[in-house]
């Protein structure tokens, strides 16, 4: 006596079904600025801490730099995560022009040292 087969899936030409959207919550969202990030990794998971540092250009004022926000990602979700900032800068880019990294190099009237 045979036992019964369980049915295979069949190869379909069909495209795969598209991904769900999943039902975002932003009551908790919250919102902040930041000009400097720190990042750390460990074994499992990439850190990145957020701040604002006041004298990021030089003694403006008395304030110490002020990390204020940490994510925590998986190695994984951190490289999809510069695939999407590096695809978004470029964007940017080719849309409004390079993006000077240099503060000297975007000041429109340098003063002489």
């Amino acid at each position: 006596m045979s036992e019964p087969t369980q049915p295979q899936p069949q190869a379909s030409a069909e495209a795969p079904p598209q991904a769900q959207q999943v039902p975002i919550d932003t009551a908790a969202l919250r919102t902040s600025y930041a000009n400097v990030c720190r990042i750390a990794q460990t074994p499992n998971e990439v850190i990145i801490d957020f701040g604002l540092n006041p004298n990021f250009y030089g003694q403006i004022l008395d304030e110490p730099l002020k990390l204020d926000n940490r994510v925590v990602l998986s190695h994984d979700a951190a490289k999809r995560l510069c695939l999407h900032l590096t695809a978004t800068i470029q964007n940017y880019e080719n849309r409004y022009g390079i993006i000077e990294l240099d503060i000297a190099r975007r000041l429109k009237n340098p003063q002489a040292g």
